[in-house]
């Protein structure tokens, strides 16, 4: 009977309504739901899950602690950023490769000028995820940590850079401006309720084409209040994305998903939760090991992950609805 129910694959609510409007027995709800859940068909076209309340990167409360990378082209040409966390400065250069050995040389460039971070959160593009690159952070005594693979949300500080960056260049070679002083003028513009990124980071304004009084050179900034207001405006940001965002339900090695991955699905089986935060480890059907994040997995429901029988005869204590389930019969006979 369940098979006809769900004939046609319609969706579990409909299946419930379906059901209901001609026949029942204790328990039909759940049976059904159970039957449409472990249905391969809409597993395999499920809609993907709906997006979880945002897990913000822990923020020191000092600046150039804890710094985003990225790699980006435009027009041809190569770009890498480094961007702080705390104080939103920025650093980018053109470069002529992109291949570890220049990514390393850009990294010791910026590590000596302003210091070395103690965390480093990147893709896992080729030149970060190299060995190469790997043992010069090892030796570095930087920690590395890396978005899930095809899902740059997780990186989201250096995807917001890029475009800003982006657009910063796109406008500079379409006016023919110079892109270095649009580059002073960002790092030296007051962020909203706070100080500017170059303020945050060096303690002093920096000199641009603006005038400015030795006053206002000389005026120290308070730390402390640049990084209250950092924490309210994230407090607010968490708060307004996740008015429509919900839990999802925790995935456990050996359960069965469905991995949707560049518009493509396939079946998975999960191995393990991976060190970076909803990101897993899963094992596809030519056991190839993959990384991927949550988001990109469909909950397959199987026999194990259910709580009583598909089929449960009625009890002395329902002696009630198994009356009503026999006239049902009867009518449908």
């Amino acid at each position: 009977m369940i098979v006809k129910v769900h004939e046609g694959h319609l969706g579990i609510e409909r299946c419930k309504r379906r059901a209901r409007d001609v026949m029942f027995w204790p328990g039909l709800s759940a049976d059904v739901e159970r039957a449409v859940r472990r249905c391969e068909s809409c597993a395999l076209h499920a809609r993907a899950p709906a997006r979880e309340p945002l897990l913000q990167h822990i923020v020191p409360n000092a600046p150039w602690q804890k710094l985003a990378s990225d790699i980006f082209e435009y027009k041809k040409k190569y770009y890498v950023i480094l961007v702080d966390y705390f104080s939103n400065y920025v650093e980018v250069q053109e470069v002529n490769s992109i291949n570890s050995r220049t990514i390393i040389h850009f990294m010791k460039e910026q590590f000596s000028r302003h210091g070395i971070p103690s965390e480093l959160v990147t893709d896992n593009g080729p030149a970060y995820s190299s060995q190469e690159f790997k043992k010069f952070l090892r030796l570095w005594e930087v920690k590395h940590m890396t978005s899930s693979p095809h899902y740059p949300q997780s990186n989201g500080k250096s995807e917001r850079t890029v475009q800003t960056i982006k657009n910063l260049l796109k406008k500079c070679i379409d006016s023919g401006d110079d892109f270095f002083i649009s580059l002073l003028n960002y790092r030296s513009t007051p962020r909203y309720g706070m100080d500017s990124p170059a303020q945050i980071l060096m303690g002093r304004r920096l000199c641009t084409k603006l005038p400015i009084s030795d006053f206002l050179l000389n005026e120290t900034i308070d730390r402390n209040r640049n990084y209250k207001m950092l924490m309210q405006q994230r407090k607010y940001n968490k708060l307004q994305y996740d008015k429509s965002a919900k839990p999802l339900r925790t995935l456990l090695p050996g359960n069965k998903a469905i991995l949707v991955d560049n518009g493509n699905r396939k079946p998975v089986s999960i191995i393990r939760p991976s060190q970076e935060p909803r990101s897993f480890i899963v094992q596809d059907s030519r056991g190839r090991r993959l990384r991927r994040n949550r988001r990109h997995l469909i909950v397959r429901y199987a026999d194990s992950d259910e709580t009583r029988p598909a089929a449960c005869a009625p009890s002395a204590s329902n002696a009630k609805s198994a009356e009503l389930t026999a006239k049902a019969v009867a009518t449908l006979n």
